[in-house]
């Protein structure tokens, strides 16, 4: 078991990477970066994070087919992906439509990169929590069935 939740960052922009994994990292999180989606997908078998933030738009396989490719995946199915975008339409309705179709595909949400990076670490801290919570009560229910 990890000393500290780990974050994989998925994104072909590497000074996002950098400001993200230099944010998370003051906050207590380990991570692991690529700048692919099938470099992400083999990372995220590789180390199994607790939570993977995932670019929408990158060149040769976008954030959408790697999201689908992870959930698809046993090894990977549980892990919560945050679908994380700088791109596409500002307008709140626009953005509710992208976190709509994000959360269909198996995402926990959509983010948008212009977010403030303590609001960003907040949410991923909270879905730890959760994440932790899960791990108690399935322990919990093994246990008694033993």
């Amino acid at each position: 078991m990890r000393e500290k939740p780990l974050i994989l960052i998925i994104d072909d922009e590497p000074e996002i990477r950098e400001i993200v994994k230099t944010k998370l990292e003051a906050s207590g999180f380990e991570t692991k970066e690529a700048s692919q989606g099938a470099e992400g997908i083999k990372l995220a078998q590789e180390f199994k994070p607790d939570i993977i933030l995932l670019d929408v738009v990158m060149p040769e396989m976008d954030g959408v087919e790697a999201l689908l490719k992870l959930k698809s995946n046993q090894d990977t199915k549980d892990i919560k992906i945050f679908m994380f975008t700088g791109k596409g339409d500002p307008r709140p309705e626009i953005v509710e439509i992208n976190r709509k179709f994000a959360l269909e595909s198996g995402a926990v949400d959509f983010i948008r990169k212009e977010i403030e990076l303590s609001e960003l670490a907040t949410k991923l801290q909270k879905t730890i929590t959760e994440i932790n919570q899960e791990k108690d009560i399935k322990r919990k229910k093994e246990e008694s069935l033993k």
